[in-house]
């Protein structure tokens, strides 16, 4: 099984599920590929985070992993210093931003995976990141 984020000529994102490559491409050919909000069968793959390689030429696995811990921890500092912690109101202070109920600011905060594409069929921008690692010492 495979899994590719596809993108319509209208600019609909959407994710694809294939038995392999040529399972993709097989259905790419005789256009049977549709954009599930629009019906466009002017599909194309687009590259998708899963599939990007931060590993440097020449780096062990070690290296690789202590690189991607290191972007890791830049982006959470970043986000901790520039975005506020709403925590479990994440989804409504969204939308009240979204439907000009609310000053825009950048926000950070919780929600499930069912309301962050609940916010994105909405047109509200919104992405999941994974949780950071926490020292030891912060754990006790």
């Amino acid at each position: 099984m495979i899994i590719y984020d596809l993108l319509c000529r209208q600019g609909h994102e959407f994710e694809g599920w294939f038995d392999d490559a040529r399972d993709y491409e097989e259905q790419h050919r005789e256009g049977i590929l549709k954009c599930p909000a629009c019906g466009s069968s002017e599909v194309r793959k687009v590259p998708s985070a899963s599939h990007l390689s931060l590993k440097e030429k020449g780096e062990g696995r070690g290296q690789g992993r202590r690189h991607r811990e290191g972007l890791l921890k830049r982006l959470y500092d970043h986000l901790e210093k520039n975005y506020e912690d709403v925590g479990d109101r994440f989804v409504e202070e969204a939308r009240k931003m979204h439907y000009g109920e609310s000053e825009r600011r950048n926000i950070r905060g919780a929600a499930s995976w069912g309301e962050y594409r609940a916010l994105r069929e909405e047109g509200i921008d919104a992405a999941p990141l994974p949780l950071p690692v926490l020292s030891k010492e912060k754990l006790n």
